[in-house]
């Protein structure tokens, strides 16, 4: 059975190789400081989903200028499985507890099957961006 639960610093190992093996993985943002930082300033802000003590999915929460949920990772040796809408629902449940109505995520233009996923789901497609950053 699948438990979805805040973050701990001891998951990075397993959160860094579910993000790299989803090609989601950016040093800059994903390091194990960065995440450290990210659930001292906010706790629920990183959900993962464990089965038999293993992190076998990742979802990120980002709340500072609108609801964002990003970075959902899971293992592929437990696709289809649910995990990924259950971490969805949690992360979305969270974000109702704390009086969002809405909520947004990012999903790479070229990805059509993941935008099918969102889409059953509930999602709606938004305006379309390029993503932008830079290193400082």
């Amino acid at each position: 059975m699948t438990e979805i639960r805040n973050y701990q610093v001891s998951d990075f190992p397993q959160v860094r190789e579910i993000l790299e093996r989803g090609n989601l993985y950016w040093e800059p943002s994903d390091n194990e400081q960065a995440l450290e930082r990210k659930i001292r300033q906010c706790p629920d802000s990183i959900l993962v989903a464990v089965e038999d003590e293993r992190v076998v999915g990742t979802q990120f929460i980002v709340e500072d200028f609108l609801p964002l949920m990003f970075r959902l990772a899971v293992h592929p040796d437990y696709k289809g499985r649910g995990v990924g809408k259950a971490l969805m629902q949690q992360g979305e449940q969270i974000l109702r507890q704390k009086g969002y109505n809405h909520v947004n995520i990012l999903v790479a233009l070229n990805d059509t099957e993941l935008q099918r996923y969102y889409e059953r789901q509930g999602y709606k497609k938004g305006n379309t961006y390029s993503w932008m950053v830079k290193e400082l």
